[in-house]
């Protein structure tokens, strides 16, 4: 089915349903932004995971933001984000969703279909269960949630597999890029935290992923680090949470007197703030490269995923790179056995450790020397 499912102009009441990662949520912006244009009479409420809710807080193209929080007894309580956020869901609850979008292209492991199946709307518009492997398993049956179902081509990077759902259910895109929205004290925040390198060039390293096999190990991205911060003459400011503080420390002991350890230290905003005010981002395969690409410094990105290897993997750049112009992806050039060609799957960090640190440092000095000045 290829026609557009609905007309947005006559909706009055939007549910988005995004119970996501963090980068996941920076890649739905282009998204929201759209529906926002095509629906400007709509009232859209957005769910987010408590985790995103950072970020989700100050998005300027809904109306209300809402976050999931499991009852003690069973269920789920829909807490507002934003103020009058449970509110503005009640009462659009109560009136009727004209329409409920999902635009969770893969595995659904946070309750989205079943918060979506249950907002009473009447439409209901996601991806099928059919799009790779990991989802038609573990998510059998749950096309029936879906009054529409959308099966793209495989392979698309998620900001392209989000407009592709924008337009199936009427929207148009505006070709633009990921985004956040900042506040005034994010910015202070950040400036207070940088302050011993206040004047100073400044990259920012982000050593975490939410999986070991996507970590770069520490001993070589420390290596990589010494030599950009050394070429470049700048300070480093490490952000994670604290179980990268080990990785901190790595990198401090490596150049005395020239890391601030953020680590554990900042909200989401207050990161992608830090990062805004950087020479560039050195990370892996997870949020805070999306956090980089949306505030627009260069990104480089450490990943597990081979060259050659599933396109439509859940390692894979071509869906997940970071969404900008000056981001490069770091990647083994083949598996390693015992793993398999389509990506690493090993339970440590085992083919991304196959990425010569030389050859990193090289290829990250010529991104961030790109519109660098002195």
């Amino acid at each position: 089915m290829t026609d557009a499912v609905f007309d947005l102009s006559s909706a009055q009441r939007i549910l988005v349903v995004k119970l996501d990662e963090v980068g996941d949520f920076v890649l739905a912006t282009p998204f929201l932004r759209g529906l926002r244009a095509s629906a400007p009479q709509a009232r859209i409420v957005l769910a987010v995971r408590p985790a995103v809710a950072d970020l989700a807080e100050t998005c300027p193209h809904v109306d209300a933001v809402v976050a999931p929080h499991p009852k003690p007894a069973g269920g789920i309580d829909l807490r507002g984000v934003t103020p009058g956020g449970a509110a503005a869901f009640a009462e659009a609850f109560r009136a009727g969703f004209d329409l409920t979008l999902v635009p969770r292209y893969d595995f659904d492991r946070h309750g989205a279909t079943a918060l979506a199946a249950n907002s009473r709307a009447r439409a209901v518009v996601g991806f099928s269960e059919a799009v790779t492997p990991w989802k038609a398993s573990g998510n059998a049956g749950f096309d029936r949630a879906y009054t529409h179902r959308l099966t793209p081509p495989p392979g698309r990077h998620e900001v392209e597999q989000n407009l592709a759902l924008l337009r199936f259910a009427g929207g148009v895109p505006d070709g633009a890029g990921v985004e956040l929205h900042l506040t005034a004290e994010d910015r202070a925040e950040a400036a207070l935290l940088l302050a011993d390198a206040a004047g100073e060039r400044i990259i920012a390293v982000a050593p975490g992923a939410a999986a070991s096999r996507r970590e770069y190990p520490p001993e070589r991205l420390t290596a990589v680090v010494a030599v950009v911060a050394i070429a470049l003459g700048a300070r480093v400011a490490v952000l994670g949470t604290e179980l990268e503080r080990a990785a901190a420390e790595r990198i401090a002991a490596a150049l005395p007197g020239r890391v601030t350890d953020l680590t554990g230290r900042t909200g989401l905003r207050s990161a992608a703030a830090v990062i805004e005010r950087t020479a560039g981002l050195i990370a892996m395969d997870s949020g805070p490269a999306h956090l980089g690409a949306a505030v627009g410094v260069p990104v480089a990105v450490f990943s597990c995923h081979p060259e050659g290897g599933d396109p439509n993997h859940v390692h894979a750049p071509e869906r997940f790179r970071p969404w900008c112009a000056r981001a490069l992806v770091l990647r083994p050039v083949a598996a390693l056995a015992p793993c398999p060609p389509e990506s690493c799957t090993a339970a440590e960090a085992h083919c991304i450790a196959s990425i010569p640190p030389e050859l990193a440092a090289a290829q990250i000095l010529a991104l961030f020397g790109e519109g660098v000045s002195p």
